[in-house]
Order: structure tokens, then sequence, then C-alpha cells
């Protein structure tokens, strides 16, 4: 088990941080990797490569379909985020995509489609649904008023993004499950295909509060 996952390279990142943006390219331009798996499924690939198509779909208007208008407002969130700190959404994927065939290495999106995980939204309580989907306006509003970059500062502090994902998972546990647990564990087994597909290393790049629970999913898996 050891040395298949010492072949994987994690990389954390912060989603619209420009430090993880040059720290991926970094990682990527002195690892050289065989292959560079990054936290994207086809479909947000493609809203990332077409930013105006996607961002003409975004609104603060509420569907009527809780799971869409919870993913709707995760992704106001993010670009109010974009917005202060300068790294649009998703810079540090492309990034990485970016160098990884600068190097020559081979490029797996591994996390689960978006489609499957609003659809896993619908087993979720709708009570936890409604309460994340009622603060999340709030906090995109404290972000646009200055409060990003003290956030950003925040969690890259030591065990500070371990005891967000505690509180979340405490607070929204059904959400956390289909959000975080089952999604590390899809990202753990794409990770254990390619590790029986390739010879050489591998850089993952994900968001830091999956790194954790990725390892532990795929040491699961090759145990």
């Amino acid at each position: 088990m050891s040395n298949l996952i010492e072949r994987v390279i994690f990389v954390a990142v912060i989603h619209t941080d420009l430090e993880s943006v040059e720290n991926v390219r970094k990682v990527v331009h002195e690892i050289k990797p065989e292959v560079v798996a990054v936290e994207l499924d086809r479909e947000r690939y493609q809203q990332l490569t077409n930013p105006v198509e996607s961002e003409e779909h975004l609104s603060p208007q509420t569907t009527g379909d809780s799971a869409q208008d919870l993913m709707q407002q995760l992704a106001i969130l993010e670009m109010s985020l974009s917005k202060v700190t300068g790294s649009n959404v998703g810079d540090e994927m492309l990034a990485a995509i970016r160098e990884g065939r600068a190097v020559g290495a081979k490029i797996a999106l591994v996390d689960r489609p978006m489609q499957a995980t609003i659809r896993a939204m619908m087993r979720v309580p709708l009570n936890e649904l409604y309460a994340l989907i009622n603060v999340l306006p709030d906090a995109a509003k404290d972000i646009e008023g200055g409060g990003a970059i003290d956030i950003l500062d925040m969690l890259k502090k030591e065990g500070a993004v371990e005891d967000i994902m505690n509180q979340f998972q405490t607070e929204f546990p059904e959400l956390a499950k289909v959000l975080i647990a089952e999604r590390d564990e899809y990202v753990a087994k794409a990770l254990h295909f390619i590790l029986n597909d390739v010879k050489g290393k591998i850089v993952a790049v994900l968001g830091a509060g999956h790194i954790q629970g990725v390892k532990s999913s795929l040491e699961r898996i090759l145990a």
C-alpha cells in the first residue's frame, strides 16, 4: 500500500486564493507528474472554461428546487470571494491543468459529477438545506464588505480547515455526507484507478477540506 499511496502528491488549495494558484503551478512544474488529477467534473470544467455563459445562470432568485438553490448560493458565495481576492473561481484547477499539459502530464477530472451530487441532495432533510441556504446570502455580504481577506488568512492557519469541517459536519451532518464524504470516496476511487493504470507520480489538486477525507478513503481502499 505504502508504495502506491506515496506516488500521490496531494496539493491542498483554497478556492479563489492567488497563493493557491501559484503553489499549484510550482508543484506541478517541479514534480512533472505523469498525471494531474483535479477536483473537477466535466460539467464544472466546461463552466470554468466558458465563464460568461456560466455567470449568466447565476442570480439571487430562488428556483423552488432546494438543492439547485443551495448550489446556486454556494456559487454566488465563491464569486463574491473572487471579486475581493482577485482570483477567479477555479483558477487553481485551471492553472494545474495548464501546467500539467505544459510538462506533458495526462489530465484527470476526478470529482463526482455535479448532477449526481445534486440528485444525492434529495435525501437530505429540508431543514438542513434551508438552514444553509438562509445563512449564505449574509455570508456573501460579509465577504463583499471586506471580510474576505480575513477569512483567507484564517483558513491558512494550522488546524483551521479541520475545525471548520468538524463544525460543518456537526451542524449539517447529512449535507456533509453528500458534499464532502461521498465526494471524498468518489475521488479516492478515481485515484485508485489511476494508480493501477499508470506507473508514475500523480499530483492531486483538491480543496483543503477534502484532503484528509480522500487520503483516509484511499488508504482504506489500498489496505
